[in-house]
């Protein structure tokens, strides 16, 4: 995997509505998500600033199609929740998935219905 660089919490926010497209979006179509979805009061200048971020940071890319722009998807969002999960593993639980699957439970974060499919995958192995 290339390497993923972090995103700030307003990037984070920007590429999660792409993301949620589903398609190479226009700046149109990112712009109600990101106001009414993550109650933010951006204008199209702002998301239009992320975005050159987001391509800048190889998340994205800039098509042009006529006299419309759309943005292309080049890391996934899969790829970087991967990312964070092993971040935060490595950083604050020394790469011990143990110790983060105990926190996440003691901290109420891993209701009952997840720990019985984890035993079941478990059980699997």
């Amino acid at each position: 995997m290339k390497k993923i660089e972090k995103l700030t919490e307003s990037e984070e926010i920007v590429m999660k509505a792409v993301w949620d497209t589903g398609k190479e979006p226009v700046l149109s179509d990112l712009m109600d998500r990101i106001n009414d979805y993550y109650g933010r009061d951006w204008k199209p200048q702002t998301v239009s600033t992320f975005l050159a971020k987001l391509v800048g940071k190889k998340f994205l890319k800039l098509q042009r199609n006529g006299k419309i722009y759309t943005y292309k998807v080049l890391i996934s969002e899969a790829d970087y929740k991967q990312k964070l999960y092993k971040h935060h593993i490595s950083f604050w639980n020394h790469g011990n998935i143990a110790a983060f699957v105990t926190e996440m439970f003691d901290n109420g974060d891993l209701p009952a219905e997840a720990v019985r499919d984890l035993n079941k995958k478990l059980d699997d192995l």
